[in-house]
């Protein structure tokens, strides 16, 4: 039995206005994946809609949740004194179609801003502005509540079409994203900082080990302790344990997971005196949840080993003290 064939639609197949979506969309995303700055991103996804939407002129803002203000992200077609009158607005039931939707967490329609209770306040600067109806779709984050609000402007009063309301909810959700992605890039910078400052700036000399045991990078503090040549050196060409192998050590290491351990070792500084240290290993796992690479401390062990030395001469001198007062003491009652 042959199987059926589908017969060829063509390149016509599919409607200028859906391709022409779809090609917008796709770049939409190809932006967003190549981590484009955000407001280069929210203006693609308003100019795109625009062109799908001849006449509308469109805008995002982006809300300040601690604040509860909005403020600009992109306009690419509203006038200039038009977005600086709104930048900062409070969000309320009566602030225009933008405020409301984010107070409300809904979409909100104002098909004349003359007439619009909710416009009380930004009536004129719209008139000027030569705009008449404001409709606005709150931006949802990932907990569901709005990070910002997508607003579709039009110079005469309007309702929108269920077309365009289909565009708009499409654009919002990839606005969406691309808020949601600047935010988690966002974070990761500033958690990589946030270790930077805490690894580069740590009174504790640390370094990062590849799986090879090779030195991938270290601190300022453990290039002070007295080699300067620390990047690219096998660690087992650094420190010497006491007692046992740094492989031996290792293999413990694998055996317990992430570790940490902790030996008491010899540095061997560039003028190839030893310090001595104590080191902790533990695992940094990769997003395999494999081992990556190998998360090194190293403590100067001179000023402990100074301190307990002068503390074992404290002692010996206080328990001599004591043996001659009381052979003194012993001498007198026997005199």
């Amino acid at each position: 039995m042959k199987s059926a064939q589908l017969p060829d639609l063509g390149a016509n197949a599919v409607p200028d206005d859906a391709r022409a979506q779809l090609e917008r969309q796709t770049r939409v995303l190809e932006l967003i994946a190549g981590a484009a700055p955000l407001d280069e991103v929210l203006t693609d996804i308003l100019s795109s809609l625009e062109r799908l939407m001849p006449g509308a002129r469109c805008s995002v803002l982006l809300l300040d949740r601690e604040q509860r203000t909005l403020h600009h992200g992109a306009a690419p077609s509203l006038p200039d004194e038009y977005v600086a009158s709104i930048d900062g607005m409070s969000i309320g039931e009566r602030a225009g179609s933008c405020g409301t939707a984010a107070a409300l967490n809904a979409p909100v329609v104002a098909t004349d801003v003359q007439t619009d209770p909710r416009w009380v306040d930004f009536r004129d600067a719209a008139v000027a502005a030569g705009l008449r109806s404001c409709w606005s779709t709150p931006i949802e984050g990932r907990d569901g509540l709005p990070v910002g609000t997508f607003a579709v402007y039009h110079p005469e009063p309007h309702r929108p079409t269920p077309h365009e309301q289909l565009l708009v909810n499409q654009f919002t959700h990839l606005a969406s994203v691309a808020i949601g992605r600047a935010g988690l890039v966002a974070d990761l910078v500033e958690s990589e900082e946030r270790f930077r400052r805490s690894f580069d700036d740590n009174s504790l000399g640390m370094a990062i080990l590849g799986l090879d045991r090779t030195i991938a990078t270290s601190n300022n503090a453990l290039t002070t302790l007295g080699r300067r040549d620390l990047v690219g050196c096998p660690f087992a060409v650094v420190v010497t344990p006491r007692g046992r192998s740094l492989e031996s050590w290792l293999e413990e290491l694998g055996r317990n997971g992430a570790g940490p351990i902790a030996f008491e070792a010899g540095l061997r500084r560039d003028d190839l005196r030893e310090v001595e240290v104590e080191v902790t290993m533990s695992l940094l796992r990769g997003r395999d949840g494999g081992p990556a690479q190998y998360l090194v401390n190293v403590l100067d062990l001179t000023e402990r080993r100074a301190a307990e030395r002068d503390r074992r001469a404290r002692s010996e001198a206080e328990t001599a003290r004591r043996t001659a007062e009381e052979l003194s003491r012993a001498k007198s009652e026997l005199l």
